[in-house]
């Protein structure tokens, strides 16, 4: 019962609130960058400069989440909270300034033709399961971030290094690893799906009159999540006979989550362009949904939600992770900083968009 609630929960909840976080952010900030900038061919400076900045601070920010978390650790709740929310508002907001120089430095070069984005596409997935890092092409709304101590100031890079494991030389180089390799083609990768589908697999939900043809993302979204749910219990049980079976399998399931969560997000996104109070002026309309998806995430305990970030494939995968209810329990949510030595780190997909 509890983990229908909780895939309920970030379906109708969490999913949304962290699709208006990104909506709002992610236009306000195209707006400003490109908005005397009406080709792609002229964007490229302003988008390598937003790519740089976002991933710059992605990386400042997780290096002072290692540095805080043994300072912390001790302290009052309330200080806890406080550098927790700073943080993870940092953390969320240069996600999507690096999301948005990303994109639009793909829509420089490679440019927008099908074999352009189907290349991109296949190269990037390609590479990350060569490196086994496919899974975190995946996230909401089939997994839940919550913001417990450890998994906040433990932030999650590709070969696992922390301060308290090595030298901080290792956690520094593999976070710019993370970073400027991984995270950069799950970057590729959901914009070669997310175009693929924008123009030449489904119809273009953002331009359309009619909200009926924004439900098209929404319903393939929901039918693979059931999909995914269905299924990732037997890949994550299977045996280790075969080599390859069972990394095949799992790959399999990885590319499941990620078409469920690019369509989802697609399908969300356009729907809050009808639908989130399509009177307001356009600037006031992004504020407000930059405010109430942080705002909602946070008293939810699950502003991680808005955060981007990459890791190693797990040799026991969880393609759904949707823990809510059943780790807080229904009667209410436990203080999320006591008894840190109780809790164990929530791994985080991606994608940690």
């Amino acid at each position: 019962m509890q983990s229908t609630l909780d895939l309920a929960f970030s379906l109708l909840c969490i999913g949304p609130l962290t699709v208006v976080f990104w909506r709002g952010t992610f236009n306000a900030i195209t707006d400003i960058a490109f908005r005397d900038l009406p080709t792609f061919e002229s964007r490229w400076q302003p988008a390598l400069m937003l790519y740089l900045v976002g991933m710059f601070m992605k990386i400042t920010v997780d290096l002072t989440k290692h540095s805080l978390r043994d300072a912390l650790i001790n302290k009052g709740i309330s200080l806890q909270t406080f550098t927790s929310s700073i943080l993870l508002y940092l953390d969320a907001f240069f996600g999507v300034v690096m999301w948005v120089g990303g994109f639009n430095l793909l829509y420089v070069f490679p440019s927008l033709y099908w074999f352009s984005l189907t290349g991109v596409l296949i190269t990037a997935s390609s590479i990350l399961m060569l490196l086994k890092a496919y899974h975190c092409t995946g996230g909401i709304p089939l997994a839940i971030y919550t913001d417990e101590f450890e998994n906040v100031f433990n932030p999650t890079n590709y070969f696992g290094t922390k301060f308290d494991s090595g030298s901080s030389l290792k956690v520094i180089l593999d976070t710019i690893f993370t970073y400027s390799v991984v995270h950069t083609l799950v970057i590729c990768c959901w914009w070669g799906m997310w175009e693929l589908e924008n123009r030449y697999i489904l119809f273009p939900c953002e331009i359309t009159v009619k909200d009926i043809q924004a439900w098209d993302s929404v319903i393939i979204a929901y039918f693979l999540v059931f999909v995914v749910v269905a299924i990732s219990n037997s890949v994550t049980e299977m045996g280790e006979e075969g080599s390859f079976s069972k990394p095949a399998a799992a790959n399999f399931v990885a590319f499941l989550s990620f078409l469920a969560a690019v369509n989802y997000w697609r399908g969300i996104w356009s729907l809050m362009d009808f639908y989130f109070f399509p009177s307001m002026n356009l600037w006031e309309n992004l504020l407000l949904s930059h405010i109430i998806g942080f705002l909602g995430t946070l008293l939810a305990g699950s502003t991680l939600s808005l955060t981007q970030s990459s890791e190693k494939d797990s040799s026991h995968p969880e393609f759904y992770s949707c823990q809510y209810f059943s780790k807080y329990g229904s009667c209410g949510k436990v203080n999320q900083y006591e008894d840190l030595d109780q809790h164990t780190e929530t791994t985080p997909l991606v994608m940690q968009v």
